[in-house]
């Protein structure tokens, strides 16, 4: 039953709802609400994040979507000609008096730390203390379906701010926070070179902001083999999950390898560009090679593929970077890579991306041929950062190097760690 509430509520739907759980808890006397009593919860001045004028109309129509999911109840009672309206959200989903508590007044109020949870929501259940609405939190969040997400600082603040997942278009907070490092992302593809490493995990990104990095990308290689797959073996959930983790966690843009962009999933390439911006994504990326069937894509096809996701990204701002695959995997056709790269520029793509190459007068080739904003894959013994920005490279991109980097020191201390016979290390944390 968790898998109903993943649908979008609309703004509308979960003002409603939140607003029953509310009144069930305030105005116990006066519960179930009727059709202009909901509304005037739905549209009071205080305590909603945003204000809203909601009609009869508008209110009737919520209520009925949200009958229709199973999350409320409507019925005339005998001798009355209103109809009354209750939420029954706890038949569909097991919550706690506190974890509703939350739900209701994130949906209510926007995004909020776990204090202002406690001091907002003191009518609704009575946290002990904020470490107690930080429990509920996290048991929220680490649901096989998260319910709640944390979205980070807002710039002074001391406590991360949690947002609802149950809607997009209530919590517009975090969109504009999303749209805000879309474009610093896209800022930095005009202001010149910038060196882009690729972290699998909070630990990796944090160590790389730390660093300086001006921002950051998934790997998708890395990330498979960090949850014990590999490369091109990541569900589309598992990818969107990961996104939100390091966008919650990190302060930088976050671009995304995300292979095909799933054509294939529900949706297809425009679904997965949504779900990505809603996770807080800068920028994603396009693949034209097909592990299905091992090959590289038409050009045409794969052009289509490009607008598809170009149309896409620009509904939330997001950079778009179109790949050509041909090195990767033994097609050291440069004149291909390159019309494919045109092709893909002329559909819209704001950063193309050829990852193989190395010889420096090749990549000089790639981008005055192309005239647009060039990613380069690092390599061990490839040119430097200053080699590739004189040649007008935008941006470079570590890939997976850093994450085998330390798997292999992580393998090799293991071997050496199983095959001693010595005490433990002199110090180990741990």
């Amino acid at each position: 039953m968790e898998q109903a509430l993943t649908l979008d509520l609309s703004g509308h739907e979960m003002r409603a709802l939140c607003a029953l759980v509310e009144k069930e808890r305030t105005t116990p006397d006066q519960y179930p609400l009727s059709t202009n009593a909901l509304r005037s919860a739905c549209n009071q001045k205080t305590s909603r994040d945003p204000v809203l004028e909601l009609s009869e109309t508008e209110v009737d129509e919520a209520v009925k979507s949200l009958r229709q999911r199973g999350l409320a109840r409507s019925q005339k009672p005998t001798g009355s000609r209103s109809w009354k309206h209750r939420h029954v959200i706890t038949e569909v989903l097991p919550l706690s008096d506190a974890e509703l508590a939350v739900i209701a007044v994130l949906g209510l109020r926007g995004e909020q730390t776990a204090g202002e949870l406690r001091q907002r929501g003191e009518r609704l259940h009575a946290f002990e203390s904020v470490e107690d609405v930080d429990s509920t939190l996290a048991d929220l969040a680490q649901r096989e379906i998260p319910l709640v997400r944390n979205v980070g600082r807002d710039p002074g603040q001391s406590q991360d701010r949690w947002a609802h997942c149950l809607g997009d278009s209530a919590t517009p907070a975090s969109q504009s926070a999303q749209r805000a490092l879309a474009a610093e992302f896209g800022a930095l593809h005009d202001a010149g070179f910038f060196a882009m490493p690729n972290p699998w995990d909070r630990g990796s990104a944090r160590m790389m902001e730390a660093l300086g990095a001006k921002a950051l990308a998934t790997t998708s290689a890395g990330f498979g083999r960090a949850i014990g797959k590999d490369d091109q073996e990541v569900e589309r959930d598992e990818l969107v999950a990961h996104v939100r983790d390091l966008t919650s966690f990190i302060s930088v843009p976050l671009n995304v390898d995300s292979e095909r962009l799933f054509p294939e999933a529900p949706g297809g390439i425009s679904r997965t560009v949504e779900m990505l911006a809603e996770a807080g994504a800068s920028g994603v990326s396009i693949e034209d090679y097909n592990p299905a069937t091992t090959s590289i894509d038409p050009m045409s096809a794969a052009t289509d593929a490009v607008a598809e996701a170009v149309e896409a990204c620009a509904r939330f701002d997001i950079v778009l970077t179109a790949r050509a695959e041909n090195h990767l995997y033994g097609r050291d056709d440069l004149d291909d890579t390159i019309a494919r790269l045109i092709s893909y520029r002329d559909a819209g793509a704001g950063c193309l991306y050829a990852p193989g190459p190395t010889d420096i007068g090749e990549i000089e080739l790639i981008v005055s041929e192309t005239a647009s904003p060039v990613n380069v894959l690092a390599f061990p013994h490839g040119p430097s950062n200053a080699e590739l920005a004189a040649v007008g490279v935008r941006r470079t991109s570590s890939g997976s190097i850093v994450y085998n980097a330390a798997a292999k020191a992580a393998k090799d201390a293991t071997r050496a760690f199983l095959d001693s016979d010595a005490s433990a290390p002199e110090r180990a944390d741990g």
